[in-house]
């Protein structure tokens, strides 16, 4: 009977709240409110997301630093595609075109697609335009996102200093999204705070084979108002910033001996006002990953990779679905591969161990999670030339008894 009185209880609730809303609003087609089951915590309980992201789905260290070596030189795509479940496949798509036209000019492009669940938001980029020598190993670019809808159109400008037949490279740009939203929605918005991002691609030699790598993109997000209730009767105010950057320290030898060890940094933060009462939330999600990769050559038919990370998440809404989110992951893989000269078969064990914090004001609402998770994985790659390989895994989780998923992952330079 309790458990009954509780359920009317919030079903009534529930109810009034829509009532109001739908007095003050209407029957809007624009309707943004949040709900119960609002995006942000879709993964907070899924005990192997950084098991998923980071270990069993992630490009091997091998094929990591072929794709910072020469992802400027020409041509370069890479997919990263895997599933989590029977009905969520997530994949990672990076393109960078860089096809010579003449001595001085060059076609630029670039498209990357973020689909993995660990990130807030999973969006997809075009860029389109061209780079132009100013100097023997200088240059600029130009690009930008043709996209149908003009309030979403962004444009990218930077330059480049390139050494080595461009396999090392500092790139400095700068990004503006959505800049002319305030001109082209037909929200009756306006955008107080234009979103404009510093982006960097930075590969430097530092002796004895050691590589410096980083990468990143940090700015100060949009910040817009919607005075117009008529044209916007739900919402009042949207602000939101996403961040990201990494810092990489790898040493290749000639011996087939490889280190790596890196840091990464990931911020987002989304604030919402609303018109109708009980909404407005201000959220934020921060995540720091710090690891360690060494693969070595075992005579001329073995690879050994090993892999260590931790995972630092801290999220927080204040307003709607107030909470704290306290997360830690400590993950490891241990990655044998039997070589032939143009495949190679791999039998993986990879491990993680979450201790996961959920406070909310009503006791009932907080948990804690924190089970040991494994996977074992068998994996196939076949080098197709030394321009493109491509491998196909499939995993088994081994503590909760079920299937793992399966990847895919192809990488290319042209």
């Amino acid at each position: 009977m309790g458990g009954k009185r509780s359920f009317v209880r919030i079903r009534v609730g529930t109810i009034s709240r829509l009532l109001v809303t739908a007095l003050l609003v209407g029957t809007s087609a624009n309707a943004q409110l949040p709900d119960e089951g609002w995006p942000f915590e879709d993964s907070y309980q899924t005990q192997m997301l950084y098991l998923h992201s980071f270990v069993n789905y992630a490009f091997d260290l091998e094929w990591q630093y072929q794709w910072e070596q020469r992802q400027f030189v020409r041509n370069s795509l890479r997919i990263n595609t895997g599933s989590v479940a029977s009905d969520e496949l997530l994949t990672d798509i990076d393109i960078n075109i860089s096809q010579p036209l003449n001595e001085k000019w060059r076609f630029a492009g670039r498209f990357t697609r973020d689909g993995f669940r660990w990130q807030q938001l999973r969006k997809e980029q075009l860029l389109l335009g061209l780079e132009r020598s100013i100097l023997d190993s200088s240059a600029v670019y130009l690009m930008i996102n043709p996209e149908y809808n003009k309030e979403s159109i962004d444009i990218a400008a930077g330059y480049t200093y390139y050494m080595d037949n461009r396999e090392q490279y500092v790139r400095i740009g700068v990004l503006s999204e959505d800049f002319q939203w305030s001109t082209k929605t037909d929200t009756g918005g306006r955008q107080d705070k234009d979103p404009v991002s510093v982006e960097w691609a930075i590969r430097l030699g530092v002796g004895n084979n050691w590589w410096l790598y980083s990468d990143g993109k940090v700015g100060t997000g949009f910040e817009r108002t919607f005075a117009d209730a008529t044209l916007s009767p739900e919402i009042s105010r949207h602000n939101r910033r996403e961040n990201t950057a990494q810092l990489r320290l790898t040493q290749a030898a000639q011996t087939g001996r490889t280190w790596s060890a890196w840091i990464r940094w990931y911020d987002f933060n989304e604030l919402q006002e609303f018109r109708p009462p009980g909404y407005d939330y201000d959220y934020s999600d921060t995540v720091i990953n710090a690891a360690v990769e060494h693969t070595r050559l075992i005579g001329e038919r073995h690879r050994l990779r090993l892999l260590a990370q931790f995972v630092d998440q801290q999220a927080e809404s204040i307003g709607f679905n107030a909470h704290n989110y306290d997360r830690q992951d400590l993950l490891a893989g241990v990655f044998y591969e039997y070589l032939w000269p143009m495949s190679g078969l791999t039998l993986a064990y990879m491990a993680g161990q979450p201790d996961i914090n959920y406070a909310a004001p009503a006791p009932g609402d907080s948990y804690e999670l924190g089970d040991y998770r494994d996977k074992v994985m068998v994996g196939w790659r076949y080098t197709f030339s030394a321009d493109a390989q491509i491998r196909v895994t499939i995993s088994h989780e081994v503590a909760a008894q079920g299937f793992g998923g399966g990847a895919i992952q192809f990488q290319m330079f042209f």
